[in-house]
């Protein structure tokens, strides 16, 4: 059974949350979607595949492979897609966590069907992912080889004002966005206990099975549906803690505006049965 889906989830910076989405994203589709699924950890510390072994199984197959990160990046590399190759005869659903660094070659990008790029929301971190994404812009538009899907991963938000500010970076790379990974004081506690999605958290795990459900349905979208060029897109599909913010604001503004025009109506009545009976008791009306 070949792979449906191949993800590589990935960034320049350490600590913007790629091992715990890499863990936890392979939880979701091997326990919630229901799907065969690999965890391939590329990253030198090993963070996701530790998280998966410590953790009780739910079905989710762990392969660790030396990082393509150093001065044996070649074999590294050719471990890396051996690896991927290995996989995709018996998984449906391949998810590849890895730190990316310039030695790597722009090309294993095209391995994937998603690549997955998370990213706290601060200044500093933006400003880091977005230079990252510019730089692969010919991977994302290529017109030689079918690219892979660029999502944006919000990660670690603890408020509706910071996930908003993203909607005012300059992006040049089209990209999905997806709902944001909600940041969670006890995250820590779960590492080699338990996954988010069988949280006892109700919070916790509504909000990833969410994100999952994101992730799994922009796989689905056909490869020439792709969001607009240099701008923000969030598939219809997904409904994401945004969704319900932009609906909420809306129907705020609605009801003023509702408010406002009755009160206008109202005024103008109210002037009409003023002037009206003075206009016909003029002498101008015959």
């Amino acid at each position: 059974m070949p792979a449906k889906l191949k993800i590589l989830i990935t960034s320049q910076k350490g600590g913007v949350g790629k091992s715990t989405v890499s863990a936890n994203l392979a939880a979701y589709f091997a326990h919630v979607a229901g799907k065969l699924t690999t965890l391939i950890d590329l990253d030198h510390q090993s963070t996701a595949g530790k998280w998966v072994r410590n953790t009780a199984p739910i079905g989710i197959q762990c392969i660790s492979v030396e990082s393509p990160n150093n001065k044996g990046t070649g074999m590294a590399l050719l471990q890396a897609k051996q690896a991927l190759r290995a996989a995709r005869s018996e998984s449906e659903v391949i998810i590849a966590d890895l730190t990316w660094t310039d030695i790597l070659p722009a090309e294993f990008m095209f391995e994937f069907d998603l690549v997955l790029v998370p990213s706290s929301l601060s200044r500093v971190e933006l400003d880091s992912t977005m230079e990252f994404v510019t730089r692969f812009d010919f991977v994302f538009n290529s017109k030689l080889r079918h690219p892979p899907k660029l999502i944006v991963v919000p990660s670690r938000v603890a408020n509706m004002d910071t996930y908003k500010n993203i909607f005012y970076q300059s992006f040049t790379t089209a990209f999905f966005l997806s709902p944001p990974v909600r940041f969670n004081d006890q995250a820590s506690e779960f590492f080699g206990a338990e996954f988010f999605v069988k949280a006892q958290d109700q919070e916790t795990r509504e909000n990833f099975i969410q994100f999952g459900r994101s992730i799994e349905e922009i796989g689905r979208v056909q490869g020439d549906d792709k969001p607009q060029a240099k701008g923000l897109y969030q598939p219809k599909m997904t409904s994401s803690i945004l969704d319900r913010f932009r609906a909420g604001r809306n129907a705020s503004a609605k009801q003023i505006k509702v408010a406002a025009n009755d009160f206008d109506i109202a005024s103008m009545k109210a002037k009409l049965k003023s002037v009206i009976p003075n206009f016909l008791r003029s002498d101008s009306v015959k």
